[in-house]
């Protein structure tokens, strides 16, 4: 790893304690308060490359890589501003690689009393609860019960605090119904975005149609209805090239083609042009 990238990793890491503790930050990266001291305050000599790429990776920083204002970035940003000032909750359904997960991570970078999980399909409630005092900057010990009150307390705490539950479609429906709970001990003083690609939306209604335990108070919870995204545009593409250093419009043309509404394939093709670059000038 060199220099510039930890410094841009130290320079992420600064701006999120500032927006929060260093203890939090510490306990989010899986690491000492120390090492996230040592980085700070510049002292990187005792800290092994592997600690550097665990703090990138579990704060969900990007490096050489800027996100730039899509149209379906900026609907979601206006939505979560106004759900977390207004302690209201919503849901989002719709395809991968639209750009769901890239505005909640920006978002939750940027603003204070965020809290943002990325569910995965392995995970039972314990997981999922672990996940969520986690990323609150918490610690993670105890039984499933004394990890939901703690979770439930913190948020609690907070002003304005909003719970972002990405591809929470992932979850089994034990795991799912604990927004039941956290949403009725917390009444409107938490926001919450439930998202997750079509078959989240479908799920719900399905269940509602079946009667099924929880389905019903979810579908209310989020006003009964599901935020959908619109598809990508060559304006959005060109957003996404010119922030990155992509100027050609022959490129950003192939690109925009050749993104088949997938915004994690305009970045790859992205990072692929610059390889070829590389390539073209080393030879």
């Amino acid at each position: 790893m060199t220099n510039e990238q930890k410094k841009q990793i130290q320079e992420e890491v600064i701006r999120q304690v500032s927006l929060s503790s260093q203890v939090k930050i510490a306990n989010k990266a899986g690491v000492s308060n120390a090492t996230i001291s040592q980085m700070i305050n510049g002292k990187w000599k005792s800290i092994a490359d592997e600690m550097w790429r665990k703090v990138k990776i579990k704060l969900k920083i990007e490096l050489d890589w800027v996100t730039a204002p899509t149209e379906n970035l900026k609907k979601l940003i206006d939505y979560l501003i106004e759900a977390q000032n207004q302690g209201i909750s919503f849901a989002v359904s719709d395809e991968a690689g639209v750009g769901k997960s890239e505005a909640y991570k920006l978002y939750s970078k940027m603003n204070k009393n965020v809290i943002y999980v990325e569910c995965k399909t392995i995970w039972n409630t314990k997981d999922y609860m672990q996940a969520l005092v986690t990323a609150c900057g918490l610690d993670d010990y105890g039984t499933t019960k004394k990890l939901s009150d703690r979770f439930t307390d913190y948020l609690a705490e907070l002003e304005n605090p909003i719970v972002i539950i990405d591809q929470i479609d992932k979850l089994k429906d034990g795991s799912m119904d604990f927004f039941i709970d956290v949403y009725n001990d917390l009444s409107n003083s938490c926001a919450f975005c439930l998202s997750g690609v079509h078959a989240f939306e479908k799920r719900i209604k399905r269940g509602v149609s079946r009667d099924k335990t929880g389905y019903k108070e979810i579908f209310s919870r989020i006003g009964k209805k599901f935020l959908h995204l619109k598809k990508i545009t060559i304006e959005d593409v060109r957003s996404i090239c010119n922030a990155n250093g992509v100027t050609d419009p022959e490129e950003i043309d192939y690109i925009f083609c050749n993104s088949d509404n997938d915004l994690r394939r305009v970045k790859k093709d992205v990072q692929n042009y610059f390889i070829k670059q590389r390539v073209q000038n080393a030879s």
